[in-house]
């Protein structure tokens, strides 16, 4: 079976608690770019389809949409496009955040999901993004540039304790 970028529907309620227990453990490798852990597959869905059209957001957020890699009848990834950018998010995080469970690392899900997610960007009219990464993060960095990421700057980052790298991606046509 062929991955392919999917939004979360009710059906996907025992591949996201797959997902999701994947991080059990090891919370600082996941970046919840949706509801919180506890959320119900009935609140995740909702959350997700209106912060997508810019409906019930939290302070200070934008609307952004939330894909998972599904492939093989599991869900390998989470991918976050913002719609636009704060001062905050120019500063950390950007346009995109991902992250995939780690059983499925390493084979590719990650720059799978990213080009997908750049196709994305271009039906929101997003012509040129922004990812940051952790500069000691080579398997991130590797993702971006080979999805056309052009390095812009590395600096110390007092809250992360380490070197951002912040990248462009010019949105492919």
């Amino acid at each position: 079976m062929t991955g392919h970028l999917t939004q979360l529907e009710l059906r996907h309620a025992p591949q996201l608690e797959a997902f999701l227990s994947a991080f059990d453990g090891i919370p600082e490798e996941f970046h919840a770019y949706f509801c919180p852990r506890d959320a119900s597959i009935e609140q995740a869905v909702h959350s997700l389809d209106c912060w997508s059209r810019g409906l019930e957001l939290g302070e200070g957020w934008v609307p952004c949409s939330t894909l998972f890699w599904e492939e093989d009848g599991a869900l390998q990834g989470v991918i976050n496009i913002r719609h636009q950018l704060t001062p905050g998010l120019e500063a950390h995080g950007g346009h995109i955040g991902y992250c995939v469970a780690p059983k499925f690392r390493r084979r590719g899900v990650a720059t799978r999901m990213l080009s997908g997610a750049l196709a994305h960007c271009r039906q929101l009219g997003i012509e040129r993004t922004l990812l940051t990464c952790d500069a000691d993060n080579p398997g991130s960095r590797r993702v971006i540039e080979s999805n056309g990421g052009v390095l812009e700057r590395e600096e110390w980052v007092e809250h992360l304790d380490g070197d951002q790298s912040w990248y462009w991606i010019d949105v492919p046509r």
